[in-house]
């Protein structure tokens, strides 16, 4: 990921304030109460454990709560940016609260990503019965995640289109002839100003022409923050699609798993049930043979009493007489 996103921040959560001065909101974005750290670092002081349900559903809170300042602060840049195109210069003070809501906004996308991380970690410690809402709530709060940096990636796009219209409409100022493809060149090279200052020296609009210039300076470097700050979030939501098929990936192997346990399972109670058939089985036989001795034992000494110990008995009674 780019390394835009991540770096040390210092500034904080400001009070938006409503009056305008100059074409931008006044407001102490950047500052905040003597002692009173950052809201980015404020809420990174605030989390709680999601590894038990109650510090679980608190983190979601959190995230959420995390998102809708990214939202506002999406908000603000795109006023921002809008109220630029009305004025050709801006003080120093507006471009530090800029860049400071920005600077911001990046801290807050990196701590919710990585927070929604360390809860879909959580997520397969809890216990079964814990499971079901748990995806649901992190599944809801991780495209709600998403859907917010492509809102941000779309108001970017816009942004950028909009200043390079601004530029092709100054630069026909300087040079009123300029065919599109050296428009297009001038606004794509890193050495466009020069390109525009060249023009300038040939332009019989001097004046106008100079203003133009100085405009296009600073739409241009104006463009080079825009797309950066869209490559960051592309490789931020790249990231947070790798972070999704890896989730994927590892529930289903343990869906799989658990498939293959309850299958293993289900065949180990069929083979008991077979083992106890047998065994009653067995027992049965036992029983059957059992009787079958007692019964042929029982005609054994039947025909050993009628036809050997009768007739001895019968014998001595007659020689006794």
């Amino acid at each position: 990921m780019s390394k835009g996103y991540g770096g040390d921040y210092t500034g904080g959560q400001g009070q938006y304030g409503n009056e305008y001065r100059g074409g931008y909101p006044q407001q102490t974005y950047g500052q905040q109460q003597y002692g009173q750290p950052p809201y980015s670092q404020q809420q990174e002081m605030t989390q709680a454990n999601p590894d038990n349900i109650k510090g679980f559903f608190d983190e979601v809170s959190s995230i959420s709560d995390l998102i809708r300042q990214i939202k506002s602060n999406i908000s603000r840049i795109d006023e921002f940016h809008s109220r630029s195109l009305g004025i050709i210069s801006e003080d120093e003070a507006t471009k530090r609260q800029l860049d400071s809501i920005i600077t911001e906004t990046r801290q807050l996308l990196v701590q919710v990503k990585d927070r929604i991380k360390k809860i879909e970690v959580s997520n397969f410690k809890a216990s079964p019965a814990d499971q079901t809402v748990r995806k649901q709530q992190t599944g809801n709060l991780r495209q709600k995640f998403m859907d917010t940096l492509q809102d941000y990636q779309k108001v970017e796009f816009q942004n950028r289109q909009k200043f390079r219209e601004r530029m092709e409409r100054q630069y026909k100022i300087v040079k009123p002839n300029a065919t599109q493809e050296e428009i297009d060149s001038a606004l794509d090279n890193d050495d466009g100003g020069q390109i525009f200052a060249q023009s300038l020296m040939n332009s019989t609009r001097y004046g106008a022409a100079k203003d133009a210039l100085q405009e296009v300076q600073k739409r241009h470097d104006d463009i080079k923050k825009i797309e950066k700050t869209i490559e960051e979030l592309a490789n931020l939501f790249q990231e947070m699609q790798i972070i999704v098929e890896a989730q994927d990936t590892q529930v289903a192997q343990i869906e799989e798993n658990a498939t293959q346990i309850q299958n293993d399972t289900e065949q180990g109670v069929v083979h008991v049930e077979k083992a106890l058939e047998s065994a009653r089985a067995a027992r049965k036989k036992k029983w059957y043979c059992m009787f079958i001795a007692i019964v042929l034992l029982a005609i054994l000494a039947a025909v050993i009493y009628i036809y050997v110990i009768k007739p001895m008995l019968k014998k001595k009674g007659d020689g006794a007489q």
